[in-house]
């Protein structure tokens, strides 16, 4: 794009995407569908700035795999809003490196990298305490497959 929006990630397959989400109410809906980082839209929601907390990162011998932990975290408001584990295959150096430096999220990685990307719903589901979504987000060099869980309370409305 031109200007400064950010770099969205593709949604492949838009229509798969809204039946997987029919059972989920609209603010719900928003946050799975979102295709890629939450970070804007949580910050929105909460009206206070949303940080991604690295709580645990492993990388394999070869640095081109790694599993990380994060919450995504309204420190004002001292709440959790999200966590997330993620499962990363890297061949690109430059991703390879911001990853091991664990200052920013896998998904402003891509935007500030403006690398094209597309997102992937893989599952979604709920729970009385939680509901979740598994997504991939694939372009040139990395691949990151991701599970995110959402606090119900936080978010009323199914």
């Amino acid at each position: 794009g031109t200007g400064g929006e950010s770099a969205m990630a593709e949604i492949l397959n838009p229509e798969q995407v809204l039946r997987q989400l029919r059972d989920f109410g609209p603010l719900r809906r928003i946050l799975l569908a979102t295709p890629g980082t939450l970070q804007g839209t949580l910050s929105a929601y909460f009206g206070a700035p949303v940080t991604v907390q690295v709580r645990d990162q492993g990388d394999a011998q070869d640095h081109k795999h790694f599993v990380r932990e994060v919450d995504l975290v309204c420190e004002p408001l001292r709440i959790t809003a999200c966590s997330a584990r993620s499962r990363i295959d890297v061949e690109d150096e430059e991703i390879r490196t911001l990853i091991r430096d664990r200052c920013i999220g896998l998904g402003q990685i891509i935007e500030v990298l403006r690398v094209p990307t597309t997102f992937e719903l893989d599952a979604v589901g709920s729970r009385d305490d939680c509901f979740w979504r598994e997504y991939t987000l694939e372009g040139a060099g990395f691949r990151y497959h991701i599970r995110e869980e959402f606090p119900a309370e936080l978010y009323p409305g199914g």
